[in-house]
């Protein structure tokens, strides 16, 4: 079923006039339509040339409704009432309907023509017989039940509309969403690559192959967000059932068949401790953190110059930088597994805080 606010006012009433009036002989209809051109009603091309002018001439007017015995729209008889005769009150048998245009502002029309042999069965008479003021009384009556359909497709069609922009602003922001998880995965990718390289050479020398892991296999440890103790285990797991596999071949490719992940939770509560214990990388972190503390305990700015004097034993800032250098992959897994720790060098210490900035929208997302 088609909502009523699809439609534009008009073209709406032209069919719930049909419902209210059956026994009309024409309808007909002047609109401006949404896209700001004028359309009539029995051509579905926009109204061109000298008749544009001339429905812009009958638009242009205050009137709420009057009677006519021509139901061509382009005819404007301006009549008064009381130079009417009788026999001429009899063929006004055409109600021209203005309604408020929602676009501009001037008026819309409809025209209805009724058979003068149309029987009235609320006025219990034939549509001819019906006196002027029978026939205000009638023409008040539509006004008043069109009108009210008239503001109801009005508002629903701007219902619609704002929904319609609503899902367009939250479309558009799933797809930024997508985008910067896209984003922020590849950056995330891109660190644990590093990492397993690292695991991969050691594993190339010590079986005399060469491995390599295809990205499907990279973005699976990525997704799954795993432990660096994990990461290692499972990377170690997957070259030897892959080098048992491949005897004969001097590269072997590892794919994403030959991972297998051990139970999460499991793995989640063992490999903590092993790392918070025994990760090197991991302790630098944390004496440069405990390090920056005390300077901050000592009223002290933490910088590189001040943090190299404050550790124990002390050391150069140039060896921090480098010490930060090489084990960048490590520190920058470290500093988005762990947003919560490092507080004081993370804004402090800058190699630190550039890594730590890479992952920054992944932080906020």
């Amino acid at each position: 079923m088609r909502l009523a606010g699809t439609y534009h006012p008009i073209p709406y009433l032209l069919k719930m006039i049909s419902q209210y009036l059956p026994n009309v002989i024409e309808t007909n209809a002047l609109w401006l339509d949404y896209d700001k051109k004028l359309y009539y009603s029995a051509d579905k091309t926009p109204i061109q040339g000298d008749l544009k002018i001339k429905t812009q001439e009958l638009r242009n007017t205050s009137v709420v409704s009057e009677w006519t015995n021509d139901s061509k729209l382009f005819t404007y008889v301006n009549r008064s009432r009381n130079q009417l005769s009788l026999s001429d009150e009899d063929e006004l048998n055409v109600l021209r309907l203005y309604f408020p245009s929602p676009i501009d502002g001037m008026k819309d029309m409809i025209s209805i023509t009724f058979s003068p042999n149309s029987f009235l069965k609320s006025l219990n008479i034939q549509f001819k017989g019906i006196s002027s003021q029978e026939k205000d009384i009638l023409s008040g009556m539509l006004v008043s039940i069109l009108n009210v359909e008239h503001k109801r497709v009005t508002e629903e069609k701007k219902t619609l509309r704002q929904i319609e922009k609503l899902n367009q602003i939250k479309e558009k922001r799933i797809s930024q969403l997508t985008d910067d998880l896209n984003s922020t995965e590849l950056l995330y990718s891109s660190a644990i690559e590093n990492i397993v390289q690292e695991f991969v050479n050691e594993l190339n020398e010590e079986l005399s192959k060469e491995f390599i892991l295809t990205k499907e296999v990279i973005f699976k440890l990525a997704k799954e967000k795993l432990s660096l103790e994990t990461i290692k285990e499972t990377v170690q797991n997957a070259i030897y059932l892959a080098f048992n596999l491949n005897l004969s071949s001097d590269v072997v490719e590892v794919t994403e068949d030959h991972i297998q992940l051990i139970d999460k939770e499991v793995k989640e509560r063992s490999v903590t401790i092993k790392v918070s214990k025994n990760d090197k990388v991991l302790d630098l972190l944390n004496r440069y953190e405990q390090a920056a503390e005390q300077l901050v305990a000592n009223g002290i700015t933490v910088n590189g110059k001040n943090l190299a004097a404050q550790l124990s034993p002390p050391v150069t800032p140039p060896a921090i930088t480098d010490a930060i250098k090489k084990n960048e992959s490590k520190i920058s897994y470290f500093l988005q597994q762990y947003p919560e720790r490092w507080e004081n060098i993370r804004s402090a210490i800058r190699p630190i805080n550039n890594l730590d900035q890479n992952h920054g929208q992944s932080r906020a997302i």
